[in-house]
């Protein structure tokens, strides 16, 4: 059983968000397409994303609400990816500098802290010369199945909803092993 649910966890936001996301859905034809790529190394959500013209503010430059909805959904496909259904309970975010069109930009975000019915986030916008742009914090409020259920008309007898259970139980399983071993390897450091 546990191979099987292994071979299901998740690996990229299409893989668990609606087909309809702004940001990743693969029938929005206005979506970002952000990948939220999951490293099982180092349990993050790591890519690189450029941004085109349609994303721009002023000239040349990003708009701010575009970077902050890539970093919004690198953030909370990371928390899907470690198991977890959650809403946005707090954003916050810091522009260091403008960011420019046409350039890969490296997205990162990673997990700060798990508090009972919260998540705590943190994600960067960097050049690949690591130069900061962009960095956020977001903590998240995980939503109960009950509540998934009665919010979002989520029918948890539809074998669409049986294999979304399925993923999110492996994503949670594999996260308890990457905290495991990541912890193992931190303590083989201070030895």
């Amino acid at each position: 059983m546990k191979s099987r649910l292994a071979s299901l966890a998740s690996y990229h936001g299409q893989d668990i968000h609606h087909e309809n996301c702004f940001a990743c859905g693969v029938k929005n034809p206005h979506r970002l397409a952000v990948p939220s790529t999951f490293d099982e190394s180092t349990g993050e959500v790591r890519f690189v994303y450029t941004l085109e013209k349609s994303h721009e503010g002023a000239p040349g430059h990003s708009h701010g609400g575009v970077l902050a909805s890539i970093l919004d959904e690198a953030q909370g496909v990371l928390c899907h990816h470690l198991g977890y259904f959650v809403m946005t309970d707090y954003f916050t975010i810091k522009y260091h500098k403008a960011t420019p069109l046409y350039v890969p930009l490296h997205i990162r975000a990673y997990l700060s802290a798990a508090r009972r019915r919260r998540l705590y986030t943190r994600a960067t916008i960097c050049l690949e010369n690591a130069d900061l742009l962009v960095e956020s914090a977001i903590r998240w409020y995980i939503l109960p199945e009950k509540l998934l259920v009665r919010k979002f008309h989520f029918d948890e007898r539809s074998e669409k909803a049986q294999h979304m259970i399925q993923v999110f139980e492996a994503n949670r399983l594999r996260a308890r092993e990457i905290r495991r071993r990541l912890k193992k390897n931190q303590q083989g450091s201070h030895q």
